[in-house]
């Protein structure tokens, strides 16, 4: 039995220490209040299938693979009934409509052509309904906490890790995401894309009841339900990356600070205006959306990849004691989990 930290209580840390606590002692470090604060937290909470992707195939196939580990584990945190479309937009679209079929038949993503009547055709050249779910973030977090509480994980809530505790462990699992170089050696320290992202919370006509609607493929949008909570998340490709950086760490300005990581923000910069104006004529009752707050968090991914949108989850080897997760999409956090154990029971690292 091997002594293990765990830093960062995200979703891919929170599996990362349930999996490794069967066979070995693990404290999961968090400087959080609470778990799944940060990115875990606030994110658009799709379950991803590969639809969002046209241009990465590998991103396809890795979400493809790690659905049925997340489901099982965290299955109880999906809903079943939304209904999810995918609209290819008629201009300034990276994927045209045909190609888009043809991705999806090749990949096997099961979709039925549809007419929504929520989208002005005028601007879309294809709408299909797809097999895609939602994730209710409430109930995610709940499993979480049951799990936690019933495994043998120690948790360290309020507790922020430095290398200082690297002596007292065996092997150290970095799955702080944002802040993953402040606890990688300089000379193993990479570059990433840090993005400042703001999350619209809205209330919709019940024209929009459990619908989620995701506008591609280029410089557009997406709808969804948050949870249960009757309400809806907007994303933005252009006007919710408030700030972008390429770099060791991500820099925000003071104006922001404040609001980052602190779930909905009710009285905050926003650009709602500048979502609800480029949304509308795709979606023209947008425009009844009223602005509930935002939340601000940290993406943070590969440079570099704005040709693809590639969104790896990477384990890797940094030394003898420290595993770091880089991590793409939630759904793929059990199999990196897996990733981990056999790096460590197989003493590969």
């Amino acid at each position: 039995m091997s002594k293990i930290a765990v830093i960062g209580a995200g979703l891919f840390g929170i599996s990362a220490a349930l999996e490794l606590s069967k066979k070995h002692s693990v404290d999961l470090w968090e400087k959080e209040s609470d778990i799944l604060h940060a990115a875990s937290g606030i994110n658009q909470f799709r379950l991803h299938r590969g639809y969002h992707y046209p241009r990465s195939e590998n991103t396809v196939v890795s979400s493809l693979g790690a659905q049925r580990s997340f489901m099982r584990d965290f299955g109880e945190s999906v809903r079943t009934n939304t209904q999810n479309y995918y609209c290819v937009a008629s201009k300034n679209s990276k994927t045209s409509a045909e190609n888009y079929i043809k991705f999806c038949k090749r990949n096997k993503l099961e979709f039925n052509y549809s007419k929504l009547n929520l989208i002005n055709d005028k601007y879309v050249d294809l709408c299909i309904h797809v097999n895609e779910r939602i994730i209710d973030s409430k109930k995610l977090n709940l499993i979480c906490h049951h799990k936690l509480k019933n495994s043998k994980v120690n948790l360290l809530l309020s507790s922020e890790a430095d290398p200082s505790i690297f002596k007292h462990y065996d092997y150290v699992i970095n799955s702080t995401y944002a802040n993953i170089n402040s606890l990688v050696p300089l000379k193993k320290q990479r570059d990433y894309q840090f993005e400042l992202c703001e999350k619209i919370v809205i209330k919709l006509p019940s024209e929009f009841k459990n619908k989620s609607i995701v506008i591609l493929d280029g410089p557009f949008m997406c709808v969804d339900p948050y949870g249960s909570t009757g309400l809806y998340l907007m994303g933005n490709v252009v006007h919710a990356i408030r700030q972008s950086n390429i770099g060791k760490y991500p820099k925000i300005d003071n104006k922001y600070k404040k609001y980052v990581n602190q779930g909905i923000v009710r009285k905050s910069p926003t650009n709602f205006k500048k979502f609800i104006e480029s949304t509308k004529k795709f979606i023209p009752l947008i425009e009844n959306a009223k602005y509930v707050g935002s939340m601000y968090t940290v993406r943070t991914v590969l440079p570099h990849k704005n040709k693809t949108d590639e969104r790896p989850t990477i384990v890797r080897k940094i030394n003898e004691k420290v595993i770091t997760i880089f991590s793409g999409k939630l759904g793929n956090c059990v199999q990196a989990a897996y990733e981990v154990r056999e790096m460590i029971d197989n003493y590969s690292i």
